[in-house]
């Protein structure tokens, strides 16, 4: 019986890879928040900045009319002066009555004044309180930058009466600027890689992870991470640049483009190994290159693998190898 002819392949050898898994991403400057000027009173609206108007730290941005506020603290200001009176008055009505013969007066009488003296304090104190909130809303009148920032948009005019709790303007600090990028879950996963082995770079200096999502967007399969914005940069809130990331990987190799077959939704390569028997072995493409594919998998550096003539190979069959010279520095 005559013995089957071996097959003729084509190999190469597995090249090592030390670079990791690298790549870029387009990143929009932003801020973590944006604050509110609301009014705390019912108050004309006398002073505004203008909207994209840039302020530094302390700058007024609008200011309200406080003549109704300060007339109504006028009238608390009499009527305290009434209370105290009255409380004083209750007070040394129950002081006399209380040091009288008990033969002289009722005790209903002694609690009558009691009562009178504990609603003349809860006057005082209930006045005091209201007097303490406008002086508060008074102070609240003039509106002023809580850091360096930019004014993004005006909810009021001037002129208008705003009502307490309306907004008046929206104000974006520019000193706290973040890099917000989205990470495709097909190359990261982002709880295991994002701090314990891939680096982000801005313009070659590393970048520092301020927080990032728990939530994948459903749409594009993506995750948010926020990076700090060095401090040296000068970048307007908005802007697109380029974030360089670097992976670093076990048991990475490079591979021609020639030895991987795609099945479905996984890759394979055909390993040649001492005794000239092919084996089947799955491997994960982590980056695409001109001419080569970077893979993670069990292969070992310096191991043949076929790339050329594997449409007729099974596990285990017997091949003949000839040397691809053109393919191997290709994957050099």
């Amino acid at each position: 019986m005559a013995t089957p002819q071996a097959h003729l392949v084509k190999t190469t050898q597995v090249s090592p890879w030390h670079d990791g898994i690298q790549g870029r991403l387009s990143c929009q400057v932003s801020v973590p928040h944006e604050y509110t000027v609301a009014s705390e009173s019912q108050a004309k609206l006398n002073y505004l900045v203008s909207a994209g108007s840039y302020v530094n730290a302390g700058d007024l941005l609008a200011q309200q009319d406080g003549f109704y506020l300060r007339q109504s603290l006028n009238a608390m200001q009499y009527e305290l002066i009434q209370h105290k009176a009255n409380l004083t008055y209750h007070e040394q009505e129950y002081q006399r009555l209380i040091a009288l013969d008990k033969k002289h007066v009722s005790a209903s009488a002694v609690n009558e004044h009691a009562l009178s003296l504990e609603l003349a304090k809860h006057s005082v104190a209930a006045t005091l309180n209201s007097i303490s909130t406008v002086e508060k809303q008074i102070s609240a009148l003039k509106h002023y930058a809580p850091t360096d920032g930019e004014i993004t948009q005006l909810h009021s005019n001037l002129g208008s009466f705003v009502a307490r709790g309306d907004a008046i303007l929206s104000f974006t600090a520019t000193d706290d600027k973040e890099l917000h990028c989205e990470l495709p879950l097909t190359k990261f996963r982002v709880d295991n890689d994002i701090y314990q082995a891939a680096l982000f770079f801005f313009q070659s200096e590393p970048l520092e992870i301020k927080r990032h999502a728990r939530s994948v967007n459903q749409r594009h399969q993506t995750q948010s991470v926020w990076f700090q914005v060095p401090q040296k940069h000068s970048l307007p809130i908005g802007k697109l640049i380029n974030v360089h990331w670097q992976s670093q990987r076990s048991k990475l190799t490079k591979l021609p483009v020639q030895a991987v077959i795609f099945e479905r939704d996984k890759a394979y390569v055909w390993r040649v190994n001492k005794q000239q028997l092919v084996e089947k072995v799955t491997v994960e493409v982590m980056q695409n290159q001109a001419h080569d594919f970077i893979v993670q998998s069990p292969l070992q550096v310096g191991e043949q693998v076929v790339v050329l003539g594997q449409s007729n190979l099974a596990e285990g069959t017997q091949v003949r190898l000839t040397p691809s010279p053109t393919l191997l520095a290709q994957g050099e």
